[in-house]
């Protein structure tokens, strides 16, 4: 029995993607570093100072280019994916406990979760800051869960990247992919999820498959 249902945010319920580029060319202007599309394709991941280093930037700039990058998201209007209000009402009314187990930080993904209203349907949240390692690094998953009390066999895990299945798998975790609009659908596709969910329509439909 599924208790649990623990979803990434940035690309799997929230459409951050095109934010996410244009705070990176701001970012990266200042720094004298030309970022452009399929420079985003080819150092694209959740863990941003993977980018940071595919790019160039000195590890010496990265606490400064951190509180850059977050005000300059500070100014983006963030929308939801389609079906991303409808997944989290749909599992909370069959008694099942929804979690965000996030790379973003606290005060943006809080911020964001209630301009939305979707904070009541969150029963817990792990962000970047809570965990010392990254993903795919099992930590930040495992908290959630013992946050909640569940089993790895009790939980599902549901990302848009390929390190949010490598996470789920080092958890114990059923995995559950969904592209995104971030720019790693074929990693996503190779990193061999349990199961596939070509929108967040079709979670529900997986898991009472499973």
């Amino acid at each position: 029995m599924v208790r649990a249902v623990f979803f990434d945010w940035d690309g799997t319920l929230a459409d951050t993607a095109e934010a996410s580029f244009r705070c990176y060319v701001r970012l990266f202007a200042s720094y004298g570093i030309a970022f452009d599309r399929e420079t985003y394709a080819r150092t694209y991941s959740p863990n941003w100072y993977h980018t940071f280093r595919e790019v160039g930037l000195d590890e010496e700039h990265w606490r400064d280019a951190d509180a850059q990058w977050l005000e300059h998201f500070a100014c983006e209007e963030v929308a939801l994916i389609d079906g991303a209000r409808e997944l989290l009402a749909a599992l909370a009314e069959r008694g099942v406990a929804n979690g965000i187990v996030t790379s973003g930080s606290r005060e943006r993904v809080s911020r964001e979760l209630a301009a939305h209203a979707l904070t009541p349907y969150v029963r817990a949240s792990v962000f970047g800051c809570d965990v010392v390692a990254k993903k795919p690094h099992p930590e930040g998953l495992l908290l959630a869960m013992e946050k909640l009390g569940v089993r790895a066999e009790e939980a599902v895990y549901v990302g848009d990247s390929p390190e949010d299945i490598a996470m789920a798998r080092a958890a114990g975790v059923y995995s559950v992919a969904v592209p995104g609009t971030y720019p790693n659908r074929d990693a996503l596709l190779a990193s061999a999820p349990d199961a596939f969910a070509h929108s967040l329509a079709g979670v529900l439909e997986v898991l009472d498959g499973r």
